[in-house]
């Protein structure tokens, strides 16, 4: 797929790396072919600074500003436009939030979550296995079914070819040890 969102002023981009990471910032003028000037007025660690294309992800999101403008142009832009509380509600977005929120996280808070999640994966299994002995809901009775279902076709259309064959080996051993024994009361 190809990226559409392309660098010019007005845009909205994410910065990858340093000490700005996963901040969100908005062009303000292009400096050359690899740099631009980048600016949010509302975050206090997105100060206009140059910053390298390399190391920005245009998002989707532009506003209507001017070359080079103030930061009270850019400030009104984006609180007309929205552009940040719609950046917000990207999956994107969530993912970085909650990435940045389990590194900011304390061990209790940690340990509160792994006991949250192991309650709920016990409660979830506890409600299928209810539902299961009713009709089967879950992945594993629906399979075990399916494979009970098969087994069962199996056995009653080769029960038949496996009877006779089952009592033709018995035959066979039952006429081996007959001349068996004829043999040893010969001698």
């Amino acid at each position: 797929m190809v990226n559409a969102n392309y660098v010019r002023v007005g845009r909205l981009v994410r910065i990858l790396r340093g000490p700005r990471q996963d901040k969100v910032g908005v062009i303000l003028d292009i400096v050359d072919a690899n740099r631009a000037i980048v600016a949010n007025p509302t975050d206090p660690k997105m100060w206009r600074h140059v910053q390298n294309l390399k190391n920005v992800e245009p998002l989707k999101f532009a506003v209507p500003i001017s070359r080079n403008a103030g930061k009270k142009e850019v400030a009104t832009a984006l609180t007309t436009k929205k552009s940040l509380e719609k950046w917000g509600k990207t999956k994107k977005a969530a993912k970085i939030a909650a990435t940045s929120a389990l590194a900011n996280s304390t061990d209790f808070e940690r340990y509160q979550l792994r006991v949250a999640k192991r309650s709920l994966s016990f409660w979830t299994r506890k409600m299928f296995d209810e539902s299961d002995k009713k009709k089967p809901v879950s992945q594993r009775a629906v399979i075990l079914k399916k494979l009970q279902k098969r087994a069962a076709k199996y056995d009653a259309k080769n029960a038949a070819r496996i009877g006779k064959a089952v009592a033709k080996k018995a035959a066979k051993k039952q006429k081996y040890e007959t001349r068996k024994a004829k043999k040893a009361a010969a001698q």
